[in-house]
């Protein structure tokens, strides 16, 4: 349904056509959810011309800084270094200082972009994501709070 004119809502431009665009080009605002416990973030950037980013960053758990089964820990980081090893090449990886593991895609998109595109394109890496989520959840990483 078009609108009359565009508007803004929040850090965003919105177009007649109900497209979005950050409304300042330094500016990188986002949004937030929760799958399987744990934390996505979404930022959506400009870029020159009427280029942008969508980066999606996924926290995949804690690592318990203490184990009763110190072994138990050494196989979580074991694990860990075998999904960092594994995961598709557009993705990056890496390791906060709470011990928490976090994946992180960056993707180029067309500004503006629809709602519907940008739940697209997080869905999408959420069923991606999914195995390694698995794999996370075997080696006892677990899911934020």
């Amino acid at each position: 349904m078009p609108f009359k004119e565009g508007f803004t809502l929040g850090p965003f431009s919105v177009d007649a056509d109900g497209r979005l665009s950050p409304i300042h080009p330094d500016s990188v605002p986002g949004f937030t959810v929760r799958w399987r416990g744990r934390v996505t973030h979404a930022r959506l950037s400009a870029t020159e011309g009427d280029g942008g980013i969508l980066a999606l960053q996924a926290d995949l758990g804690r690592i318990p800084s203490t184990f009763p089964d110190p072994a138990r820990r050494a196989a979580c980081f074991s694990a860990l270094r075998g999904v960092m090893r594994d995961i598709p090449a557009t993705w990056t990886g890496g390791m906060r200082p709470d011990h928490q593991p976090r994946l992180e895609v960056k993707t180029e998109i067309t500004l503006p972009v629809t709602a519907a595109d940008l739940v697209t394109e997080l869905t999408a890496f959420l069923l991606e994501l999914a195995p390694w989520l698995d794999l996370m959840d075997a080696a006892g990483i677990q899911a934020g709070a």
